[in-house]
């Protein structure tokens, strides 16, 4: 049990320190856009900031899933990576359908992809809302 905690609790947190790290690199980008974010606002810059934001999560989603299945996979519980993977994205979505599960002796590591996932769609919400309000800001202060 004890293990199977360390280990979940390992890779939770290199999953979100993957997507701490996309964040600061879609900071630093906005950052470097944002002179040009300030000229007058067009929906082509609304359309390009939000379309960076969801590459970014969906990078930061598909970085935790992986991961999973890659543990996953090389534990073995699992007869091929696909099976491996889509396990991941069950659990890791919190959607839980129950067409494959891991054996009883691994499931607190079944529980921790879906404990991994829901902390990143909270960090994701975080970032989509944190990123397009900051656009907003730098676009309206040009209104002032």
């Amino acid at each position: 049990m004890l293990v199977q905690l360390l280990l979940g609790s390992a890779i939770t947190l290199i999953s979100l320190t993957g997507a701490a790290l996309l964040w600061w690199v879609l900071n630093e980008v906005l950052l470097l856009m944002e002179p040009w974010l300030r000229r007058p606002p067009t929906p082509a810059k609304s359309l390009i900031v939000i379309f960076m934001a969801v590459l970014a999560t969906m990078a930061m989603m598909t970085l935790g899933v992986w991961l999973w299945a890659i543990v996953f996979a090389q534990m073995l519980i699992f007869s091929s990576l696909e099976e491996a993977v889509y396990y991941s994205l069950v659990a890791y979505t919190t959607l839980g359908l129950g067409d494959v599960v891991v054996p009883q002796e691994q499931r607190l590591l079944g529980g921790m992809t879906g404990a991994n996932g829901f902390l990143m769609f909270g960090l994701m919400t975080a970032m989509l809302t944190d990123t397009l309000r900051h656009v907003r800001k730098v676009q309206h202060n040009l209104r002032d």
